[in-house]
């Protein structure tokens, strides 16, 4: 490479890692009944929690995460945006980092906190996620970490009580959950040949309620662009019919539909969460995490702006919103000065494009609890605008903070294909084959990059230190006619999103793309772990990472039923360096 652009020494400075301690948790998995929305069902929890007790670092330490499997069935924990520097087999994906953790079996995860932020863990398993193993991670940022809060305010009492705020960030989870386990649910596609989306309820630090309303009412609150394309009623659960232009013209069985899966709503009044602030703190931070295994999602606070400062773990250069978009896996982080009447204020998260549904939860500031006054929202029951006034948060433009930028040009370039393949709910990473479902009964990859499990097509082989160019193609083969946008999110380093584009990418490089369509590239390109492609049509995005932690990393769709279906394929970095497994692992 000609390029000396070094984004490792950018990233981390060594004075942040000088103070590391090392904190252990211990996390125990039961399989229980439990009614989050107010319905009862088998579920998983964590230390008798759920969601599960939130991991608590401060960025340079080392974690032992010691995991006791009582649940009936194999799992495993992945620890969603850690980089596992060094540690590629901490990275808890069953038949690539390690064995499955069998019923009654531990598993100790050991692995340091080199970059701060926000994350989260969950089971990388089948679909376990569905069943509620997650919880969330915060990495506090070292004393002498660069902040870009003084782009907020130059009030040094600001930028203090923001460096406070961030300290001691809410974190809220957001999940989608469905009264049928994962197992039934994914039986329930497979019988009747539909790719189903529809959920109960919208869960936020998990709970919720579940939310019956008239189809007519549902249906004109659909955004303009998706009524164009679903032009039928919805059901009484906001969901969209099955229509041929969203599934296709495979073989499907609606007759093996249960009820109450795609309609027949039966509401629930469930728990709502409170998050309690203090207002002469000035300034709080709201960490959001997207859990959700179906949805994408929209979050806003009543009447609190917010700068969205955070994002994926990294700091960006703050942007103003009364709104935002996550998809699965995704995080922000959004600053929020507490500046209004003391009372309660509506934390609204909404679905998005493949569901009209809503939950609730309240912020709530302290000595308000006598104000009953109802709060202005930004956004209705569907996740629109309440007004043209409301700035939703630009994803396309998070300049990343202090600036960072990918190598100019990239030693190797690959195209995947994403779509359906033999039915309505099976999906391909590379337009020909499915990702296992039996990755747990393999041998782990780190073990042996050769896996015979693994399917040559279903492999992308790295150098170390080498830059890897990576488009993935929405493509629309007959008889499919349109397809939900997909995040796809990549295991260890985050990566570079240089730029995106309709149509095909009819380009042999990025290089050669770049002169032919400069326009379709990005001046400042976004630095992240997950990456959403177009809601609909032919499109493109590309992206640029750097191979600099040897070893087997997934790259996959986090709709849980897409990943489930075969949306995913290895990437064994740096295959030149491979690592040496601990003892211990073997």
């Amino acid at each position: 490479m000609t390029q000396t652009k070094s984004l490792f020494l950018t990233l981390m400075g060594a004075a942040a890692l000088i103070e590391a301690a090392q904190v252990h948790y211990n996390l125990d998995l039961t399989w229980q009944r439990g009614a989050p929305n107010g319905v009862e069902r088998e579920m998983i929890f964590v230390n008798d929690r759920f969601p599960g007790p939130p991991l608590i670092l401060d960025e340079g330490d080392e974690i032992i995460i010691d995991v006791t499997n009582n649940l009936p069935f194999n799992t495993s924990v992945h620890f969603h945006g850690i980089e596992q520097t060094n540690t590629p087999w901490a990275d808890g994906v069953s038949g690539l980092s390690q064995w499955a953790i069998k019923p009654g079996g531990k598993y100790r995860y050991q692995w340091q906190a080199t970059t701060y932020g926000t994350y989260w863990y969950h089971a990388h398993d089948k679909d376990r996620m569905m069943d509620g193993l997650y919880g969330a991670i915060r990495i506090r940022p070292s004393a002498n970490r660069e902040s870009p809060f003084a782009m907020i305010s130059d009030d040094p009492a600001d930028i203090a009580a923001m460096t406070n705020a961030a300290h001691d960030a809410q974190l809220v989870m957001l999940s989608d959950w469905d009264h049928l386990p994962s197992d039934e649910y994914m039986d329930v596609l497979k019988k009747t040949g539909y790719d189903i989306f529809c959920s109960d309820s919208i869960l936020i630090d998990g709970a919720g309620s579940i939310y019956c309303k008239d189809p007519e009412y549902l249906t004109n609150l659909q955004p303009a662009p998706v009524r164009a394309v679903v032009n039928e009623s919805l059901t009484d659960k906001g969901c969209d019919p099955f229509l041929r232009a969203l599934q296709g013209d495979w073989e499907h069985h609606p007759e093996l539909l249960p009820e109450g899966m795609n309609s027949g709503c039966t509401p629930s009044d469930g728990p709502t969460s409170v998050f309690e602030v203090a207002p002469e703190a000035k300034w709080a931070s709201f960490n959001f995490i997207s859990a959700a295994s179906l949805k994408s999602l929209i979050f806003s606070i009543d009447e609190h702006p917010m700068y969205i400062y955070e994002v994926d773990g990294r700091y960006i250069e703050p942007q103003l919103a009364h709104q935002v978009s996550i998809y699965n896996g995704e995080r922000y982080s959004a600053m929020v000065k507490l500046d209004k009447e003391a009372g309660s204020y509506t934390i609204r998260v909404a679905g998005h494009n493949n569901q009209v549904i809503s939950g609730f939860a309240t912020l709530s500031y302290k000595g308000g609890e006598q104000n009953k006054r109802e709060s202005t929202p930004y956004i209705d029951y569907g996740g629109s605008n309440t007004t043209a006034a409301v700035i939703p948060l630009d994803t396309t433009t998070l300049p990343p903070y202090p600036p960072i930028l990918p190598a100019d040009y990239a030693d190797d370039f690959h195209l995947l294909t994403l779509g359906r393949i033999k039915s309505s709910w099976e999906w391909t990473l590379d337009g020909t084959s499915f990702l296992p479902a039996n990755l747990n009964q393999m041998e782990p990859v780190i073990l042996n990059p050769q896996a015979p499990g693994l399917d040559s097509s279903l492999k992308i082989e790295t150098r170390n230190g080498t830059w890897v160019d990576i488009v993935f193609q929405l493509a629309i083969p007959e008889p499919t006619k349109l397809q939900p946008p997909h995040p796809m999110h990549k295991h260890s380093n985050k990566a570079f999103l240089i730029g995106s584009g309709m149509g095909k990418f009819a380009w042999g490089s990025i290089a050669e793309a770049r002169n032919s369509s400069p326009d379709s590239f990005f001046n400042t390109p976004v630095y992240r772990d997950t990456f959403v492609t177009a809601p609909n049509g032919e499109a493109w995005i590309a992206i640029r990472y750097q191979v600099v932690n040897p070893g087997p990393f997934l790259l996959h769709c986090h709709m849980e039923t897409h990943l489930s279906s075969g949306m995913g394929l290895v990437l064994l970095d740096g295959i030149d360096a491979w690592p040496q497994v601990p003892a211990q692992y073997l």
